[in-house]
């Protein structure tokens, strides 16, 4: 499955969406090669099933560190646990990017995760497809309900919850949220338990089913099924409906390309207006 789902928990969710219906078309001079590059990155990875279709309720656009997390010592609910200038001004940068690519059915939400290796604290830039993201939740209204949420609940609330929560829950939560179908998010959660309660099994058996982006074939948009599961029909459609958009995104991309790289904004601004 997909590394930030196997292998990053986020934890929390800094506020990038705004009330306000910005288009891409309005971003600051001086952000707009961040935003190019943020975006031609997600454009070629996992994230155009999000951006460019409604194939993946979120996607990962950005990872990147900080040196914000506790130093050693430092106990819960000091008043100073690091110093502000650890934070540097590309974050306050990518916020703002966030607000303003945050438009119509796109939310974009800078989170970090609980975990942290020494004084970094690992950040992620996601992109939110609010209607995909509002259907699952109602496809799963008995799991979603135990935190009172409803296809109506602000997606930056729910993740900075789902966050917090157990593995097992925030592993099924991601896993509908990522887009992986339902027997691959059962098979996932039910193998980390087999792990968890029989230290003699390292892992459970299993095959994968891959769906390409551009940058590579596999290891991106890939769910963990069963050993010798067969793919299923909805597999096949989804395969197949990912193809479509991919080869779109193909014929278009060059049109794009120029000696400052991919300007993938308005790439992407184009796409909207189809």
């Amino acid at each position: 499955m997909r590394k930030a789902f196997l292998l990053f928990i986020c934890i929390g969710a800094i506020a990038c969406n705004s009330s306000r219906k910005l288009a891409v078309n309005v971003l600051a001079k001086e952000d707009q090669p961040l935003a190019d590059s943020m975006l031609a990155w997600a454009l070629d990875h996992e994230a155009i099933y999000t951006l460019l279709d409604t194939i993946k309720p979120i996607s990962s656009v950005k990872y990147f560190q900080y040196p914000v997390a506790k130093r050693p010592g430092v106990k819960d609910g000091d008043r100073v646990a690091t110093h502000p200038d650890s934070l540097p001004a590309t974050a306050a940068q990518y916020a703002r990017i966030c607000r303003q690519l945050s438009t119509g059915d796109h939310l974009f939400v800078m989170m970090p995760f609980k975990a942290t290796s020494g004084q970094d604290r690992t950040m992620e830039v996601c992109v939110v497809r609010r209607s995909k993201f509002a259907a699952a939740i109602a496809s799963h209204p008995e799991f979603f309900s135990q935190w009172g949420f409803t296809p109506a609940t602000d997606p930056a609330t729910i993740l900075a919850v789902i966050e917090y929560e157990t593995p097992h829950d925030r592993n099924r939560a991601y896993g509908y949220f990522f887009g992986y179908p339902d027997y691959a998010v059962d098979f996932f959660v039910d193998a980390n338990r087999k792990v968890e309660a029989d230290t003699s099994i390292r892992r459970v058996p299993r095959d994968f089913f891959a769906i390409p982006v551009f940058a590579a074939k596999t290891g991106y948009f890939t769910w963990a099924m069963p050993k010798g599961h067969q793919p299923s029909a909805a597999d096949s459609a989804m395969y197949k409906a990912a193809m479509v958009t991919l080869d779109k995104y193909k014929q278009e991309r060059a049109a794009y390309r120029g000696p400052q790289g991919m300007k993938a904004t308005a790439l992407w601004e184009k796409w909207k207006r189809k």
